[in-house]
């Protein structure tokens, strides 16, 4: 049976075994492999400041620019739900993370010879298929640790997370800017190889018993866990948010104020890189404050800066605002996956993780749609304002009495 919200509260988010007590070996893997999650999303975020533009330049519309991003999403609603299911029996799990980094290359590559938007479409389909892959490796990393521990590995891999798409946001623009934009897909293709080469040093962790097959009642029960659904309606809502103003629609406001190419990658940037502070600092936060004031903060944060946007002229404030949208992000984000790993067993966790990051695929997909479609009707105004209204939504979830407030 999936652990209880008060189980994972005791033991998982008082206790932690300090790091310089985890085996050489395990130090040694735990570096190697973030090394490899590092590449593995600067492979797939060096270009995504200039996506919609690339878009545009093949001649996409709006809603065709929509139609684009969330291409990136579906493959992920359809796959992370089975790669969690086979993350949990198989005992070869690094082979799954090493297939995400080799198709999250192949994916880029596709993008770059892309001649025209539908092929754009099947190629970000492609690197969709190498995100789903992201199960593995967050649930992975958490095999290195003390069970009591998982929270803060999670805010370790989110916090490479982060840091890997600021220094792909920020170089991917200069790259276009000085090169093209199909350099910066060809380079990404190249760091997705690196990779894997880092990957190839980490030692897997072992693992206790034998995985346990995954029978249809046990999923349904780990499925079906309100903490599970809770902090997955959050999700489905933030990523809605995320994909619609962060990454969508403001690289296209931002270019409509005069951002060149270099500005998008700062002005993403910003809002990545206060993610990553987010994810170093908000278990900590939910910890002492509880997670119900360190969702709700993460959700007003959000929606203010969102909201404020349509009103901006000037590059360098939409920038700052940026940083508030970030630290939002970054501490929905990081609660809602400690959450997870909260409300199943460590045997089913890569389960519980696969149903929550395929569900959150649900705002991915319409994120972009709906609001390129709301963009053609109404302005971009009107994508920012729906935005920051589900952010408000995410705030009054917070308050339920399902979500662990201390």
């Amino acid at each position: 049976m999936p652990a209880s919200p008060e189980t994972g509260r005791s033991s998982g988010l008082t206790g932690q075994q300090p790091a310089g007590l985890l085996p050489p070996t395990h130090r040694r893997s735990i570096l190697c492999f973030c090394a490899a999650a590092f590449f593995y999303w600067t492979s797939l975020y060096l270009y995504v400041p200039v996506l919609p533009i690339y878009a545009q330049s093949l001649g996409a519309s709006l809603s065709m620019v929509g139609v684009v991003i969330a291409s990136y999403a579906l493959p992920q609603l359809l796959l992370r739900i089975p790669v969690g299911l086979c993350f949990d029996a198989i005992r070869n799990r690094k082979a799954l993370v090493a297939l995400g980094l080799v198709t999250a290359s192949a994916g880029a590559l596709g993008l770059g010879l892309a001649g025209n938007v539908w092929h754009l479409c099947l190629a970000r389909a492609l690197t969709g298929a190498a995100a789903a892959a992201w199960v593995a490796f967050t649930v992975l990393l958490t095999s290195y640790y003390p069970q009591e521990s998982a929270a803060r590995a999670i805010g370790l891999i989110n916090s490479v997370n982060g840091t890997a798409m600021v220094v792909a946001t920020s170089s991917g623009g200069a790259i276009a800017e000085m090169f093209g934009y199909r350099h910066a897909f060809l380079t990404a293709a190249v760091l997705g190889l690196v990779g894997l080469l880092a990957l190839s040093f980490a030692t897997q962790p072992p693992i206790a018993r034998r995985p346990q097959s995954t029978s249809r009642r046990s999923f349904r029960q780990v499925a079906t866990h309100p903490l599970l659904l809770t902090v997955t309606s959050i999700a489905i809502l933030a990523q809605f948010a995320n994909f619609a103003g962060i990454f969508g629609f403001t690289p296209v406001y931002a270019a409509s104020i005069g951002a060149s190419s270099a500005d998008l990658g700062i002005i993403t940037m910003m809002a990545l890189a206060a993610s990553v502070v987010a994810a170093l600092t908000s278990v900590r936060v939910a910890e002492r404050w509880g997670y119900t004031f360190t969702i709700a903060l993460g959700a007003v944060l959000m929606g203010a800066g969102l909201l404020s946007i349509p009103s901006i002229t000037n590059i360098y404030l939409l920038g700052a605002v940026q940083l508030a949208i970030g630290f939002g992000r970054g501490t929905l984000n990081t609660t809602t996956m400690a959450l997870t790993i909260y409300s199943a067993p460590p045997e089913q966790r890569a389960t519980a993780m696969g149903v929550y990051q395929a569900l959150y695929a649900i705002g991915m997909i319409a994120g972009p749609l709906v609001s390129g479609s709301l963009a053609d009707s109404f302005g971009l105004s009107s994508v920012f304002y729906l935005c920051a209204s589900l952010c408000l939504v995410i705030a009054a979830i917070a308050f339920l009495p399902i979500v662990p407030r201390r």
